[in-house]
């Protein structure tokens, strides 16, 4: 029997059409929501010149529960950057404090609480802190880098990936 090629067309037609529903025709965007909590570090800029002030945000996503306080440790090449100071991060705008203490050259302590403020709600994703340093490697070089890295997280970042996250700042003469 010869199936005629106009009723083959249209059954593969109905077929698509029923049966892979997933399909579209217009695009459409997704959030990727992480398994579990994470933490990143961002670099603004990610290079420059002598006296240049460098912002690195500490963000996060995936939070599986409320957060009000918080901890952690930085750790950056305390020749060729100077801590200057930290501020709140959009997520904790409302805090009693966010702030940080250089225990030694290269070593920052970091952290906040939510006091009278607002606690930061679970599944949420922006920035914890803004921490400033002044780019001061006189000694360095053109290219020279310096690894700024969080780790050692306290509080409501236990838990939260990778156990240690680092970003790169190059310096530029």
């Amino acid at each position: 029997m010869v199936i005629p090629r106009a009723a083959l067309t249209t059954f593969l037609f109905f077929f698509l059409l029923l049966f892979i529903p997933a399909c579209k025709k217009n695009p459409t965007t997704t959030s990727i929501e992480p398994s579990q909590p994470t933490i990143d570090i961002l670099c603004e800029p990610a290079s420059g010149t002598l006296d240049t002030t460098v912002t690195v945000t500490i963000v996060i996503a995936g939070n599986s529960k409320e957060m009000r306080v918080f901890g952690l440790d930085m750790s950056f090449n305390g020749k060729m950057l100077q801590f200057q100071e930290v501020r709140s991060g959009a997520l904790t705008e409302s805090w009693a404090a966010v702030d940080g203490n250089e225990v030694s050259p290269g070593s920052l302590k970091v952290g906040g609480f939510v006091g009278a403020g607002t606690p930061i709600a679970a599944a949420s994703q922006g920035a914890l802190a803004e921490i400033k340093f002044k780019v001061t490697g006189n000694e360095y070089g053109n290219g020279e880098q310096s690894q700024i890295c969080a780790q050692q997280y306290t509080d409501d970042l236990a838990g939260f990936t990778p156990v240690s996250v680092c970003v790169t700042f190059t310096l530029q003469k």
